[in-house]
């Protein structure tokens, strides 16, 4: 059976990458972890065991820095929560889009093999890859018409650490993409799939990361750009965090339950069982998506908020399908915020985090979908701390540019 997942929705050119694929059971292990590389360092005996990856924003999505191979070359990934095989493209290319960095050539690792069948994750790409005539075959198909195909392959891959220079993760499973077709951001060289299958990359960490990360996403206006992904013991103690657990779910998503939705402090009508499938977190999503009832019921209502202050609509589509924009008017202030009541846990979501400002007009940076999916622009300025072991996930208000890398 095939179901979406929630995938690098770029919003700045309408587009939504929704790939399927089979779905897992995520309470099942691979039994399966990596382990660091002790570097050599001519003063020091000790082992650096902390590794702090950058997360930089790129207009509406975010990336992270990677580097491959040895010797390495850096890449940088769209950082997904919401997809499992991270992937970069190689040579030799039958068909690869065009991006900013050279590609991976696979010839030039020392360390680089194929995945050999009886390695430990194997068992958890039978959704998406093929062995034949020597290696797994992987392919991602997108609802929109894109698709990436290649080799499940392994490699070192190497992030900065919080001692001295970077630090290195051998026997990384990953694809290596050699033909892909329809549009992809130049920006990006692949995707770093970071869900909570054994095959993503927070699943191949194991007892390394604790099974926890964390991430503090700044604002659109921020001067501060880059910040840090956080893992296990390196993830600071805070205080006056809310949480709420993941749903049990068999796509390996961060879905978490949601029992309603309120604007300006007024808890919405909603029809019975409106959120049934849950809210996905994903900052592979670059905006918020709200089931299409329940996503009616909240225009409805901004509409008659709205409407009181003799604000003048302005037409749809200035942003992407389903939009509710206004112009702007010079002194106006009075913009709702937006709660997501999950179980045991509230989620504000203030006039920066749900509007989209531009320079005539201002516009709800949220769509209607198919199920509810909270995305990275609603994530900015909230610390987020993914406890995979606990399965849960806590957060609260926080200035992200403290953060910084």
């Amino acid at each position: 059976m095939a179901r979406k997942l929630p995938f690098l929705l770029f919003i700045s050119l309408q587009l939504a990458l929704l790939p399927y694929s089979q779905c897992w059971n995520s309470s099942e292990s691979a039994g399966f972890s990596l382990s660091l590389t002790r570097r050599d360092f001519p003063d020091s005996n000790s082992f650096p065991d902390v590794i702090r990856p950058g997360i930089t924003r790129a207009e509406y999505i975010f990336t992270i820095d990677a580097g491959i191979g040895t010797p390495s070359t850096q890449k940088p990934f769209i950082f997904d929560l919401g997809s499992d095989l991270t992937w970069t493209q190689c040579t030799p290319c039958v068909n690869c889009f065009q991006q900013d960095y050279p590609l991976f050539d696979p010839k030039k690792s020392r360390t680089y093999r194929k995945l050999p069948q009886n390695h430990p994750l194997t068992r958890w790409t039978t959704s998406f890859a093929r062995f034949k005539n020597g290696a797994f075959t992987f392919n991602i198909a997108y609802s929109s018409g894109q698709s990436s195909t290649g080799v499940v392959s392994i490699d070192t891959f190497s992030f900065p650490s919080h001692r001295r220079g970077p630090e290195s993760i051998p026997g990384v499973v990953f694809g290596c993409a050699n033909n892909q077709q329809g549009y992809f951001s130049s920006m990006v060289t692949g995707v770093m799939g970071m869900n909570r299958s054994p095959v993503s990359f927070i699943g191949q960490m194991g007892s390394l990361s604790e099974r926890r990360f964390s991430y503090c996403l700044p604002s659109i206006d921020s001067p501060v750009k880059t910040i840090r992904l956080r893992f296990g013991g390196d993830i600071k103690k805070t205080d006056d965090l809310h949480e709420t657990s993941f749903l049990n779910t068999r796509d390996h998503s961060y879905r978490v339950k949601l029992l309603g939705i309120s604007v300006a402090g007024r808890r919405l009508r909603l029809p019975f069982r409106s959120f049934s499938k849950g809210c996905t977190l994903d900052t592979g999503c670059a905006v918020s998506r709200i089931e299409t009832r329940v996503y009616k019921e909240v225009e409805r209502v901004l509409i008659q908020h709205f409407s009181g202050f003799n604000l003048t609509r302005q037409a749809s589509g200035s942003i992407g399908p389903g939009d509710l924009c206004y112009s702007l008017r010079p002194g106006f202030g009075n913009y709702p915020n937006m709660t997501f009541h999950f179980q045991g846990a509230d989620y504000g979501i203030g006039p920066k985090n749900l509007f989209l400002f531009r320079k005539n007009r201002f516009c709800l940076a949220m769509f209607r979908d198919e199920m509810t999916i909270l995305g990275a622009y609603q994530q900015q300025n909230v610390r987020f701390v993914y406890d995979v072991g606990s399965q849960k996930v806590l957060f609260r208000e926080e200035d992200c540019s403290k953060d910084r890398a």
